[in-house]
């Protein structure tokens, strides 16, 4: 079975119960407080007004995460990779409803529905010039997200290039809710990914397989994909995490990190 490394150089997280890294550590180790009562909600002063109003609040909070990792100090990202299951479904089903009732439709929100709108508002409102991908792929999607960063990053020469991904997803708006099958905590995930066994990153190692276990079973909820993956990183004493998809297994494992 083929092994791809890739290392987590930096990671930012939002939900409107957490957003500083202490919080989020906590919720790892099962401390979670008062972070129900926090009511956060992403500040955006790089974005300009008339940007911000067009965003959803689950499109800001994957800006906000985004903008943590792009800090002045360091190299752009050579790509970034926007990856959600559903993305703006909530402006689809309003559409939708508008459609059935023959009103007018919103450019705006029409506009914002498709996959790459936030990419998009994104690449405008940081002055990004490096390419942007758009990804669903259902419940692989944080998988398969991260597979397409480490295609990229294998392409290039350089050992120290990075790729920003970018996770976020809401709960099912009604009447789609009953197809929801994942417990949301995480709202936007950000990570930076490298190819480079760094020592100020996490290392880890991934790879897939065919599931076997194909047989019809009954729909089960179960924390989402972000949510896991984010605990596999913060958790010190989980060396390894499976994430089962509709026809796949994906398999990680933490590295030991390396002296530069």
């Amino acid at each position: 079975m083929e092994s791809f490394q890739i290392t987590i150089s930096d990671w930012a997280a939002f939900s409107p119960c957490r957003m500083q890294r202490e919080e989020w550590q906590a919720w790892a180790d099962g401390n979670e407080g008062s972070a129900a009562e926090a009511g956060y909600k992403p500040d955006l002063p790089w974005v300009n007004a008339m940007l911000r109003r067009r965003l959803s609040p689950m499109g800001r909070a994957a800006l906000w995460a985004a903008g943590q990792l792009l800090d002045e100090g360091r190299a752009e990202p050579i790509a970034t990779i926007f990856a959600s299951r559903h993305g703006e479904v909530g402006r689809t089903v309003k559409l939708l409803r508008d459609l059935a009732v023959q009103a007018p439709l919103s450019p705006a929100s029409f506009s914002l529905s498709v996959h790459n709108a936030i990419g998009g508002i994104h690449s405008i409102a940081n002055k990004v010039f490096s390419p942007i991908s758009a990804i669903s792929a259902g419940p692989d999607t944080v998988c398969a997200a991260l597979l397409e960063a480490y295609t990229q990053l294998a392409v290039r020469p350089g050992d120290e290039d990075e790729i920003l991904c970018v996770f976020y997803d809401d709960p099912l708006p009604e009447p789609l809710e009953r197809f929801d099958l994942e417990q949301h905590d995480v709202q936007a995930l950000a990570v930076r990914v490298s190819l480079a066994k760094s020592v100020e990153g996490i290392p880890v190692a991934f790879s897939l397989e065919e599931r076997q276990d194909l047989q019809e079973q009954a729909p089960v909820k179960k924390l989402a994909c972000a949510d896991q993956f984010l605990r596999f990183l913060l958790q010190e004493d989980t060396p390894t995490l499976e994430l089962s998809a509709d026809r796949r297994t994906w398999r990680w494992r933490k590295l030991a990190r390396t002296s530069a």
